[in-house]
């Protein structure tokens, strides 16, 4: 048989009616969404909280770019039910705007990628494309019902793992409310020191690096790095807290360091080191994890065992593979080998 008949069916030609097509319609969709995307570059901007959105598009993209080889052009067929799915997110827009639910209205731009990836080439590119979609939620901040959910509890857990922390260290340490007392200096675990806003750079930095860097590490590996997200970012920040509250004992506020106070560095630099924290953490648990459960190589096999049966005259002797019978003798118990 010619190898050309069996060879990988190439690429279907585009015509560029079909690229007009697509361009035109990518346009319109980057012109409909263009002032939610503006409101989400604003909050990128203007709040420190939520600066990591920035990288989530790229990160997106580079997710998909490494899928590139799950994808087959031949698979890909334009389907119905996409339109279907994206008149329907559309629709639910109009809603949302007219109730002003500007979060779920930013929200929507998901479901409408995925409604476009649909309609284009079908179950096949939604598939594919799903992961990377489903990423891009790490570039809407969080609302601020929500917000104020989780912000209060943390900031309790903070202020009790980092007074425990100091009072192990066997520092004069009182805790009131959120505020710890290191000796005669007042350190407020304020909202903005909860670790609420890193926790989510760090989860979308985690997710990125598991199904990428490590994509091909074992499955269980990667589900209990993913769960391990909360508690390495709240662990970091109870040693960040731990770390500013001993230099306040140790230095007081008012001493400086290449020009700043420790209490410039407690506004400015301290919450950055958060996350060099939480990577070293990241290594330590992957190399754990590496130590605890070795994973034995399928192609590695022990030998062998052929197993002994009981001679007629004492002893034993390997029994013999099937379909290599010898020769028997015609005396009886005389071997002819």
């Amino acid at each position: 048989m010619d190898s050309a008949a069996i060879s990988k069916p190439e690429r279907p030609p585009r015509s560029a009616a079909a690229t007009a097509a697509v361009a035109l319609v990518a346009a319109a969709f980057a012109a409909s969404y263009a002032p939610n995307f503006v409101d989400l570059y604003r909050s990128w901007m203007g709040n420190a909280s939520y600066s990591h959105g920035l990288l989530i598009v790229p990160f997106a993209l580079y997710i998909l770019h490494q899928r590139r080889d799950r994808i087959d052009p031949a698979r890909l067929a334009p389907s119905g039910w996409g339109w279907a799915v994206l008149a329907a997110v559309l629709g639910l827009r109009y809603v949302l705007y007219q109730r002003n639910e500007i979060w779920f209205e930013n929200l929507s731009i998901l479901p409408a990628l995925a409604g476009l990836a649909l309609a284009f080439g079908g179950r096949h590119l939604l598939r594919w494309t799903a992961l990377p979609i489903a990423y891009l939620a790490f570039m809407m901040p969080l609302p601020g019902s929500l917000n104020m959910f989780l912000a209060d509890p943390l900031q309790r857990l903070a202020t009790a793992g980092s007074t425990a922390l100091l009072q192990g260290l066997d520092l004069p340490v009182l805790a009131e409310g959120n505020v710890i007392n290191v000796g005669t200096h007042e350190l407020e675990v304020a909202q903005a020191c909860n670790g609420l806003s890193m926790l989510e750079a760090f989860a979308a930095l985690i997710v990125a690096v598991t199904v990428t860097v490590l994509a091909d590490r074992p499955r269980w590996e990667k589900v209990v790095l993913v769960l391990s997200i909360v508690p390495i970012a709240l662990v970091s920040n109870i040693l960040r807290i731990t770390a500013t509250a001993w230099c306040y004992h140790q230095f007081g506020t008012s001493a400086k360091f290449l020009g700043w106070t420790v209490d410039d560095i407690e506004h400015a630099v301290a919450g950055w080191a958060m996350m060099p924290i939480a990577l070293a953490l990241v290594w330590v648990e992957l190399r754990l994890m590496g130590w605890l459960v070795v994973v034995e190589d399928a192609d590695v096999r022990a030998p062998a065992v052929r197993p002994l049966v009981p001679m007629a005259y004492g002893g034993v002797a390997p029994l013999k593979p099937a379909g290599k019978d010898k020769p028997r003798s015609a005396l009886p118990g005389i071997d002819p080998e």
